[in-house]
């Protein structure tokens, strides 16, 4: 049930491209601490990454138009490494997002606390449309022990705590009732678990809902990082919305200075 909703989740952000808005900010950071590795934390079935990741590879946009043949033809190659992890990785979905970006994603196996990261998982910390998951006190253990570790981090959120957002977000089980039959793999459980048991679309608006009601404002995020790193870390906080985005998305950029 769990790989399902994540599934559909990725789905989801895979069509809409949420975070691409973000991404920018994101490689600017990168630049920033130098870090050729990012560790994603609680990647779910893959987040955005199987989407955005061709925006960190080594060709720039304006090279791609200027020789758009040779690009097209060419893989790019991401300039980081890109390893995605979870506390109960959904190992089929992680294994796809490898094979479709060939082996530019990768991911660990093997179950990943985000609070208690283990030492041999260097690089930039990532956490996209998961740190509502977990309360004050825990969100600032995980931004403590990237600063502790001289590691750059950076949290995005696509959910919103608004009432706009929970009124847009209550249009999820119609949005499952479309998706499902167009997720892979192709499960016949889904289609039961929808369709005819309609667990899945309550799953998804119970989600849906309690994720926007528990996402950090940037207020939450100055509050939370207070006393952080100070004088040698530098704290980025903030809201940017797309073109044809609803609602905006809000992120976090932390890293050394």
């Amino acid at each position: 049930m769990r790989d399902a909703v994540t599934d559909s989740i990725e789905l989801a952000l895979h069509l809409a491209n949420n975070y691409g808005v973000i991404v920018p900010r994101l490689r600017q950071a990168l630049e920033r601490t130098g870090s050729t590795r990012i560790v994603d934390l609680c990647s779910g079935g893959g987040g955005p990454w199987p989407s955005i990741y061709r925006q960190f590879a080594g060709v720039k946009e304006g090279e791609e138009k200027e020789g758009a043949g040779e690009a097209r033809e060419k893989d790019p190659q991401p300039c980081v490494e890109i390893c995605l992890t979870d506390m109960f990785p959904n190992r089929a979905a992680l294994e796809r997002a490898r094979a479709a970006s060939q082996d530019h994603i990768q991911f660990r196996a093997e179950p990943v606390d985000a609070t208690a990261v283990p030492p041999g998982l260097d690089g930039f910390r990532t956490l996209f449309t998961s740190f509502h998951h977990f309360r004050p006190a825990d969100a600032r253990a995980i931004l403590r022990d990237a600063v502790e570790r001289h590691v750059g981090i950076g949290v995005f959120e696509v959910t919103h705590r608004s009432a706009k957002a929970v009124l847009l977000y209550c249009l999820t089980p119609l949005g499952m009732l479309v998706l499902v039959p167009f997720t892979r793999p192709f499960r016949w459980s889904r289609l039961l678990w929808t369709y005819l048991i309609p667990i899945l679309p309550l799953v998804g608006i119970h989600d849906a809902i309690v994720s926007c009601l528990r996402t950090y404002s940037p207020e939450d995020l100055r509050e939370l990082t207070g006393g952080l790193g100070e004088g040698g870390y530098c704290w980025e906080m903030g809201e940017a919305q797309g073109p044809r985005s609803p609602l905006p998305v809000t992120y976090l950029l932390g890293y050394p200075v």
